[in-house]
């Protein structure tokens, strides 16, 4: 099932504008350029711009409404086993990141999650790899946030680069 792009545009636009709100209204922080508002501002503002694009295109397209906004897909159980792995994926997190770590973890899930959708064996190894390490460097480099260690904490001076 999909939503018309101009029901997804809205809600994209509306969530969005609501997390910039919320964002803004966080406090900031003296020993920090930026406060806990800053992440949420960037992905809040990428959401509302989503969203306008998704409007704008609907509009510029003069599509037809799609059957009282949706549109069924045969994706079938596939379809439904993707949500699963995704769902999955973030739960397994949830519950191995502390033990193991976030770089033993997380290209485990990049390449479950890529292999599943695209069925590309380099690509998936590749994601699972090359990602790891911009979500490392972009997370606990740029931006200071503490990712667990796991069993790798006796490494983590070797792993900081």
């Amino acid at each position: 099932m999909k939503l018309d792009d101009l029901i997804n545009g809205v809600v994209f636009l509306a969530l969005g504008i609501g997390i910039v709100a919320y964002a803004q209204s966080l406090p900031t922080m003296a020993q920090i350029e930026y406060g806990p508002g800053f992440l949420p501002s960037i992905v809040g503002t990428g959401m509302a711009l989503a969203g306008l694009v998704l409007i704008v295109a609907r509009i510029w397209r003069n599509a037809g409404a799609v059957a009282g906004g949706f549109a069924f897909n045969g994706n079938g159980m596939r379809g439904l086993l993707g949500i699963g792995i995704f769902l999955a994926a973030i739960f397994f997190y949830i519950l191995t990141a502390d033990t193991l770590g976030f770089l033993v973890v997380a290209p485990i899930l990049l390449f479950v999650i890529v292999y599943w959708f695209e069925r590309r064996l380099k690509l998936a190894i590749a994601v699972g790899i090359l990602g790891t390490f911009l979500l490392h460097a972009f997370f606990y480099q740029i931006m200071k946030a503490p990712l667990p260690w796991g069993i790798l904490i006796d490494y983590s001076g070797a792993l900081t680069w």
